[in-house]
């Protein structure tokens, strides 16, 4: 049984022994929804709000092109590709170029850079603009995607005798599920798509144009040259959250409605997130009203989903829930999908709905505490070292959830306040050396010291 189909079954069995969930009103009646009964703590609630500036994969692309025999001919496509999840398996992100007049589609190789987009210190202790450390990985059929914090780089070039060359209209980035062969078909999933040629709705090639401005992908659902569908994300409702539920766990549950039905190969899964150290859990399958599984809800007809609902009864995950700052929903590939049970330091940036950690229970929150960074010369309780740059960051994104950076003072010593408890990595760039780094652990309303050494 598929992981999906376990978690499907397990809402059926706790509707089947479970009570129903408390209405909002009064947090003691009981509901005919099947979900969870309070048994004790307080009851908090916070509402759903759209993300602003949804951060959805991207593609942006440059046509380069020549003029033979009074037709325009398409040599190469440059562009990069952003925010494309790592795909499991033999799961692959696929390019295909697609004629504008008969929909005709055909796979394309390209030539493949990853390029990193970490953010740097200066010698002031600024945060510099990202670099780029670019590596030729020579010629692909493919791409798998790539971690947060990286993007590839792409150049499809084009065969005199390739006919797309002459008829291609179109550049779209499919989701393959099999690195063996490659299909656009009905069910193929096109969530990246740009046109860089215009035929003009004609079979002559004397009239083509080759668009020469930077061009920029839509996200959606590319279903053929005529007929494409744009995400948006739309929808609205509420969070609900016990502190103490029927297992003595925490019990939380969301409710949404109107929202938008996702791009085909995409499902909604709801994280809850501490934005403070980058750490997410994936938790619970989402269902409609009739507690119907959404996994499949991109292949539905109706373009808007009346009810979207989640619920975690319980779970040793969340088990300090006043220690996560929000609830997301976000939007993930099918090929895919997150773990459970594990705090994911690298998760979807496509948040799409935003509801907070309600304010009474995030009054529960270990206190943050203060990190001190001593940083000296040569050895351990040397002759101080001021100016040098000091990051901090937290667990999340594999420990690059920047949480603090300033410089050392005369007596080489950088404080932070407000740090997260746990694990944080702490680095040293001195002014014209080598970094140095080490880790230390944030103790609850207390103050922690790191000691670092600089040439």
């Amino acid at each position: 049984m598929t992981r999906r189909g376990m978690q499907h079954t397990t809402l059926s069995h706790l509707r089947a022994t479970v009570l129903g969930l408390a209405a909002l009103a009064t947090l003691g009646a009981c509901s005919e929804d099947g979900a969870v009964t309070p048994m004790g703590g307080a009851g908090f609630e916070s509402q759903f709000t759209q993300v602003s500036q949804v951060r959805y994969p991207g593609m942006f692309a440059l046509a380069f092109g020549r003029t033979v025999n009074n037709a325009s001919v398409v040599d190469s496509l440059v562009g990069e590709v952003s925010l494309t999840k790592p795909l499991d398996g033999k799961a692959r992100y696929q390019f295909f170029l697609v004629n504008g007049l008969d929909s005709t589609a055909v796979p394309v190789s390209h030539r493949q850079w990853v390029i990193r987009t970490d953010t740097l210190l200066d010698a002031a202790g600024n945060l510099s603009n990202p670099v780029d450390t670019s590596k030729l990985s020579g010629v692909k059929d493919f791409w798998r995607g790539a971690f947060y914090g990286q993007r590839l780089r792409f150049a499809v070039t084009l065969s005199a005798a390739d006919s797309a060359q002459q008829r291609g209209a179109w550049l779209v980035l499919t989701i393959q599920s099999d690195t063996t062969r490659s299909a656009f078909n009905d069910t193929t999933p096109r969530p990246l798509f740009l046109r860089f040629r215009d035929q003009k709705g004609t079979v002559t090639r004397d009239d083509d144009v080759i668009v020469p401005d930077t061009l920029r992908a839509t996200f959606g659902d590319f279903l053929s040259p005529t007929r494409q569908v744009a995400y948006a994300s739309g929808g609205t409702g509420s969070l609900l959250f016990w502190d103490v539920a029927k297992t003595g766990k925490p019990a939380m549950r969301v409710e949404l409605a109107n929202v938008r039905k996702p791009p085909r190969g995409y499902f909604y899964q709801p994280f809850v997130i501490d934005s403070l150290t980058g750490v997410a859990y994936a938790w619970s399958d989402v269902t409609d009203a009739a507690f119907v599984s959404l996994f499949n809800a991109d292949l539905r007809s109706d373009s808007v989903l009346a009810v979207v609902r989640g619920i975690n009864p319980s779970s040793d995950v969340i088990g300090q829930p006043e220690n996560y700052t929000r609830v997301d929903l976000i939007l993930e590939p099918k090929a895919a999908p997150p773990a459970l049970t594990t705090g994911l330091s690298i998760y979807s940036l496509m948040s799409v709905l935003r509801a907070p950690i309600p304010s009474g229970l995030a009054a529960k929150r270990a206190a943050l505490g203060t990190l001190s960074v001593v940083v000296t010369k040569t050895t351990l309780g040397g002759a101080p070292a001021p100016n040098v740059g000091v990051v901090v960051q937290a667990s999340g994104n594999n420990f690059n959830t920047l949480v603090g950076n300033k410089n050392t003072d005369s007596t080489g010593t950088a404080t932070f306040t407000g740090m997260p408890p746990g694990a944080l990595r702490v680095i040293a760039i001195p002014f014209g050396g080598s970094l140095v780094e080490t880790r230390s652990t944030i103790t609850s309303g207390q103050t922690t010291t790191a000691r670092l050494v600089v040439p």
